[in-house]
């Protein structure tokens, strides 16, 4: 066999660390021998005899037959191309063409993955037929609008610690501006994680003209004095995600959160 240049070897290399990516085998240990390899020619670095022998054996045979079902193959690859564009599905096309690449090696998936596969294809046909588009009514269109400023009210940890809750707020607050779609699980998923304040503010304690008491600290004094006070607007949610009312107080327009006004004055 002539001498291969190391241009050639590399661009053969790169064709074939292609192939195995399009064939889902690139993590294969094979396909991460080459793509070692292929950074190794990107960095100016030497190979083995051995390993230049081996990488050249792969060149020869080309992208190995796949050994899983054919159709089930190609179901797999209906919707990794489905979600090709669709960065609210990267877990589960990720997750599609990990088992695509098992598959493809021979392997076989346990019970729980098979299950889930069959979960995630159906998921994809479904985004395909629009099954999964949801189409709010009003006062569901009203209650996302809601829920996404009384999220803005909760403790940082708090929203840390719940990642999927913060992903359907992004998806519903982009469908709010009139960008992408939701689903039925990103209202649900919302209305679980922030339900209580939603209906807490759909039965407000005070409406526009009710009156209530407002505690005011005296410094002098040091003591707290209630005031009679009367709702100016209804009830709202402020920019720090609060459910306010906004009162005339001793003179003055306070903004005041609900259970900072009592009914009575004792």
């Amino acid at each position: 066999m002539p001498r291969k240049s190391a241009a050639l070897r590399l661009s053969q290399s790169q064709e074939l660390l292609t192939n195995y990516t399009e064939a889902g085998i690139a993590d294969s240990y094979q396909g991460r021998f080459i793509a070692d390899m292929v950074r190794r020619f990107e960095r100016s670095k030497g190979l083995s005899k051995k390993q230049r022998d081996w990488l050249d054996s792969l060149i020869e045979e080309g992208v190995p037959a796949p050994k899983g079902d054919p159709s089930t193959i190609a179901k797999l690859d209906a919707a990794v191309a489905a979600w090709a564009s669709n960065v609210d599905r990267e877990w589960e096309s990720g997750v599609i063409s990990d088992f695509k690449s098992r598959i493809n090696r021979g392997y076989s998936l346990s019970e729980k993955q098979t299950a889930l596969m069959e979960k995630l294809l159906k998921r994809a046909d479904d985004d395909i037929s629009g099954v999964n588009m949801f189409t709010p009514t009003e006062e569901q269109l009203a209650d996302l609008q809601a829920l996404v400023k009384l999220y803005g009210g909760y403790a940082p940890q708090w929203r840390a610690e719940r990642p999927a809750v913060a992903k359907a707020v992004r998806r519903v607050s982009a469908f709010l501006c009139g960008e992408g779609t939701i689903e039925v699980y990103h209202y649900d998923k919302l209305y679980k994680a922030v339900g209580a304040k939603l209906r807490k503010f759909n039965t407000p304690r005070f409406t526009v003209g009710t009156l209530g008491w407002i505690a005011i600290y005296n410094a002098e004094e040091r003591t707290n004095t209630k005031h009679p006070a009367t709702a100016l607007t209804d009830v709202y949610i402020n920019d720090r995600g609060e459910i306010v009312n906004d009162w005339f107080c001793n003179g003055e327009v306070v903004t005041k959160g609900q259970d900072q006004v009592g009914k009575r004055r004792g």
